[in-house]
């Protein structure tokens, strides 16, 4: 039985290209292994293999709708494996290549001098519940099961009074955060927990990153407005598409949008021309989407909600036994227009305002 198509003339003609090539040449092959004649398979060690295929089947499939999800968003999402698995690249890309001033893979210097060019200073959150005072002057505070030690004079409002234990207080959140790879700066402002979120990405160089963080961090700070913005921690990652990623609510993008255009103009020459698959080109460099409402995991982003989407598509057709691009490709739309997401349009939610100007 063939998949009936869905309203292909729809599709913005150069994603519809991404996907026919992504239909021709990504192959499921036994073992857990992903294919593709431009790349080195992307497969586990021969060890693990043998233990997944013990598992149960559903875990299995779990795990092979995860490898290839894997594949798609860092060979054509945001190209962080294009150089790893490049036909040429004889080194094994699971060793970490750690210099004297790297930990972890963080290179410290560089991390230094990312938070000593975060001009924020964090904000205050509310509702945290006071549950003993320490002899060394710390206050200890709880909120949602996460419990804290705090100095008063640093983390409580300078016109707040000293609470007594079982009172609740507001204090100041840090003026950043570490997340897997990236170097976070909190703007002075709490989230809205009821606004809508879009993800602004930034493919830019190292130095670029240290001076669009100096300039985000002064001026969004000085509006204000909630914002997030991380940056890759490690100089020698900054080959993806996304090594900067601007977090805005949806409600303040038209009060930013000139900020960001004059911050991207002082900057542009760090800009690298490549943005993210599915994302709206705004500048040669610059993308966006908008945080997914239908979330198909529990920290589905946005990249791995649309690579997602795509790996359904190959699977479904994989399993109904379908061998022509024709075919893939329908199964591939069709996991989009389930979900009615218009491929036109991708970058945005089912029913969403399209607000994103050009820069």
């Amino acid at each position: 039985m063939r998949i009936k198509m869905m309203n292909v003339f729809a599709v913005n003609p150069q994603l519809l290209e991404l996907l026919k090539e992504i239909a021709t040449t990504v192959e499921i092959q036994a073992d857990f292994c992903i294919s593709h004649p431009n790349y080195q398979p992307w497969q586990l060690p021969i060890e693990a293999r043998e233990k997944f295929q013990h598992l149960p089947l559903e875990l299995q499939k779990k795990y092979l709708s995860l490898q290839l999800q894997g594949f798609l968003y860092g060979v054509y999402y945001n190209g962080s494996l294009r150089k790893i698995l490049s036909l040429d690249n004889s080194s094994n890309s699971s060793s970490l290549d750690l210099e004297n001033d790297t930990v972890l893979g963080i290179d410290t210097s560089f991390m230094e001098e990312l938070h000593n060019n975060n001009f924020g200073e964090g904000y205050f959150d509310d509702g945290w519940l006071v549950l003993r005072y320490e002899e060394d002057g710390m206050i200890v505070v709880s909120k949602g099961g996460l419990r804290l030690h705090v100095e008063p004079a640093k983390h409580f409002k300078t016109s707040q009074s000293i609470p007594n234990i079982g009172e609740t207080v507001a204090i100041r959140m840090p003026k950043n955060l570490l997340q897997k790879g990236f170097y976070l700066a909190a703007s002075n402002v709490e989230p809205n927990p009821k606004s809508k979120l879009v993800r602004v990405y930034f493919n830019i160089t190292h130095e670029g990153a240290i001076s669009c963080m100096a300039s985000l961090t002064k001026q969004l700070n000085q509006l204000p407005v909630f914002f997030h913005f991380k940056v890759l921690y490690n100089p020698d990652d900054y080959h993806r598409y996304d090594a900067g990623v601007l977090y805005l609510e949806k409600e303040n993008y038209a009060k930013i949008k000139p900020i960001l255009s004059q911050i991207y103009q002082e900057n542009k020459s760090y800009f690298k021309p490549e943005i993210p698959l599915f994302t709206k080109f705004l500048a040669s460099g610059l993308g966006l989407g908008e945080e997914p409402e239908q979330k198909l995991s529990e920290q589905d982003s946005f990249g791995t909600n649309r690579c997602q989407i795509v790996a359904n598509g190959l699977l479904e057709a994989h399993e109904r036994g379908y061998s022509s691009v024709s075919e893939r490709l329908e199964a591939i739309i069709e996991q989009f227009s389930t979900l009615r997401i218009n491929l036109e349009h991708p970058y945005l939610n089912q029913g969403s305002e399209d607000i994103y100007d050009l820069f």
